[in-house]
């Protein structure tokens, strides 16, 4: 996993949360979430999600309003997540 231009960690992120959710995927052999443990213990991560210690229990309204805007505009996320961000988004207005 290469790191050129920035490009690298967003790559290396996303090989990785590959990997996390082979953990989760109750199709996938005893190997290959074996397989994936090491590969996450190589890269130092977690296959846990974060406490809810670390997560922000009073998140900024409009940060998360801005979150719902850009998943009504992002053609990769599903019809049913659009709808319910344009619910969330009609019921805080």
């Amino acid at each position: 996993m290469s790191s050129n231009s920035g490009t690298g960690d967003a790559h290396t992120n996303q090989v990785l949360g590959g990997y996390k959710a082979t953990l989760k995927n109750d199709n996938a052999s005893e190997e290959a979430k074996q397989h994936a443990r090491e590969v996450l213990d190589e890269h130092g991560a977690s296959a846990e999600p974060l406490p809810q210690s670390r997560k922000n229990p009073n998140p900024d309204p409009e940060r998360v309003k801005a979150g719902y805007k850009a998943t009504l505009n992002n053609p990769n996320t599903s019809d049913e997540a659009k709808q319910k961000a344009q619910e969330v988004l009609e019921k805080s207005d």
